[in-house]
């Protein structure tokens, strides 16, 4: 017979996953090469060259020029996978709903892995 202290415990371990769940949201969305169709928050140099572009209603609580967002494909380079961190450094107007992002020419080549690629569908991302 279950007793009322094994159900509070197991409705507070059931709140806590889901709190936890609910802070490491992935996406699913398309990476395309060109962070200049962005609107850039103004990073400083030292951020270097692995910037991202993320969907405004998206960014949730993330500071521009301070948080990094993982991207992840399974079929990357050579088919292996790949995975790569970026700055989140600026706005991406992909269209409403969209969880595409802009890619700066670096960490879109490591994501794509063939130079004649403007895009990579498929791409989980999320913040780190």
């Amino acid at each position: 017979m279950f007793s009322t202290k094994s159900l509070l415990a197991s409705v507070a371990v059931s709140v806590l996953i889901s709190t936890v769940n609910a802070q490491a949201v992935n996406h699913t969305g398309t990476a395309n090469l060109g962070f200049y169709q962005s609107t850039a928050c103004g990073c400083p140099p030292f951020n270097g060259p692995y910037a991202v572009a993320i969907p405004s209603n998206l960014v949730g609580g993330a500071v521009c020029c301070e948080d990094s967002v993982t991207f992840i494909v399974a079929g990357g380079p050579e088919h292996g996978g790949s995975t790569i961190t970026a700055i989140f450094s600026g706005i991406y107007n992909g269209g409403a709903g969209t969880e595409n992002v802009a890619l700066s020419p670096l960490p879109f080549a490591a994501l794509a892995g063939f130079p004649e690629d403007t895009s990579v569908a498929d791409v989980t991302w999320f913040f780190n």
